[in-house]
């Protein structure tokens, strides 16, 4: 594992992204705590959030494992981190702990009864190569939980151009950037390539009428990418306009009753079993 690739984090770790990960954590913390609740993450349990970010995955976890359980999230962002930390803090998990630590280098971590993540292996070259490092890691009937999109599947019902326009930026930003936009359909392969049986389920967040949040979410998510659109040659910065993005979509709401379905979000869990060789 010490020779795999590392990735860096393209939608970078500005002020107004770590905003966005709250956000989005709120978003999806009850389909997140359903995933880890059914792949049997519960009372007690020692638990690792890879690529934690801020920390919502690695609180959801923490209040299912409990005080005496222990949730240890992993980053490379030491921003993230810090304010990862003042969260804690303020809800007093004191059975949680961050460290700034590649997700490939867990020498002397572990085991762990459960590995979970959201929204990080489409980040990485090498999904199963990475889960694969992370097997030794776990204890005996330990599990494997993970939660991502299909990008494609986004829709907004009637059809808006603007709307599809910038989802097209992030897409296409992705895709240069060798990001997997349908990581979670993948995730049935990327469990049986490691020998597991899987277990899944998915979700789609839906919104509807001008006020719907999605138009802020779909612009402060081109806002993060913003830098990479432009250095990988998908946009420039004057024809997106990220400052008005938001409101010109809203402003074209305002004449149809649009239905937005945010990206499927699809969740994997496996146990391994205490005799797999996986």
């Amino acid at each position: 594992m010490a020779a795999a690739k590392k990735t860096e984090y393209v939608l970078g770790h500005s002020e107004k992204e770590l905003e966005r990960l709250q956000r989005q954590g709120a978003f999806y913390a009850e389909f997140t705590r359903r995933v880890l609740e059914k792949a049997g993450v519960r009372e007690g349990m020692r638990v690792l959030d890879i690529g934690c970010g801020v920390g919502d995955v690695s609180m959801v976890a923490a209040d299912l494992v409990g005080p005496s359980g222990h949730v240890l999230g992993l980053d490379r962002s030491s921003v993230a981190l810090a304010t990862a930390r003042s969260r804690l803090d303020e809800k007093g998990l004191s059975w949680v702990t961050f460290e700034e630590r590649d997700i490939h280098d867990l020498e002397g971590a572990g085991p762990f009864d459960a590995v979970v993540g959201r929204f990080i292996l489409l980040h990485v070259p090498d999904a199963i190569g990475t889960l694969r490092g992370l097997l030794p890691h776990l204890a005996p009937g330990g599990r494997l939980a993970f939660i991502e999109i299909d990008l494609s599947s986004l829709q907004i019902v009637p059809t808006m151009a603007p709307f599809e326009e910038a989802l097209g930026w992030i897409a296409e930003a992705y895709r240069r950037a060798s990001i997997e936009p349908d990581m979670g359909s993948r995730l049935y392969s990327t469990y049986k390539a490691l020998g597991l049986e899987p277990h899944l389920e998915a979700m789609s967040r839906v919104e509807g009428g001008p006020e719907a949040d999605a138009y802020d979410y779909l612009a402060d998510t081109v806002r993060s990418l913003l830098p990479s659109i432009e250095q990988l040659g998908v946009a420039t910065a004057k024809h997106v306009d990220v400052d008005t993005l938001a409101e010109r979509l809203r402003q074209i709401a305002e004449d149809k009753e649009h239905c937005i379905f945010y990206p499927r979000m699809v969740g994997g869990w496996a146990r391994l079993e205490a005799t797999s060789g996986a």
